[in-house]
């Protein structure tokens, strides 16, 4: 996301992450991995209960990645962050997700994660904020 930044702020979006931790937390896990876009934290997952989005089991956790994407799950490990799964707030085995929210604040894409691996295309994001993009949003993405 960091990588095509640019790309969004052409469309007048502005992206967002929201991590598991603290403010102060998500800060710094954000300059850890050199992110310049704001940088959320919820503790208390509010808005992953709102979202819908989900958790994933021990089996998900840790095999079947390898199993349904063994570069994917490669890169993972490579990115993974342990310190912030030794955060007492973080839930390793919360499912993330992308949304997209229009300048009228309509919900344009919702991503619920169903796999660790399961993160949606930068391509599709973007996709979501054309004018020519039509639905209400509310499905998965390739």
């Amino acid at each position: 996301m960091q990588g095509r930044l640019a790309e969004f702020e052409q469309r007048g979006a502005q992206v967002v992450a929201v991590g598991q931790g603290t403010g102060a937390e998500a800060g710094a896990a954000a300059r850890r991995h050199r992110i310049t876009y704001p940088v959320l934290g919820d503790p208390g997952h509010q808005s992953y209960r709102t979202l819908g989005l989900g958790r994933t089991g021990v089996w998900g956790l840790t095999f079947a990645p390898f199993f349904e994407d063994l570069r994917g799950s490669i890169d993972n490990l490579r990115r993974a962050d342990l310190r912030a799964s030794a955060n007492p707030r973080s839930d390793v085995r919360r499912l993330g997700g992308a949304l997209v929210v229009d300048a009228a604040g309509r919900i344009r894409l919702l991503h619920r994660s169903q796999a660790t691996t399961d993160v949606p295309k930068t391509t599709a994001l973007l996709a979501a904020l054309s004018p020519s993009a039509s639905g209400d949003g509310r499905r998965n993405v390739e």
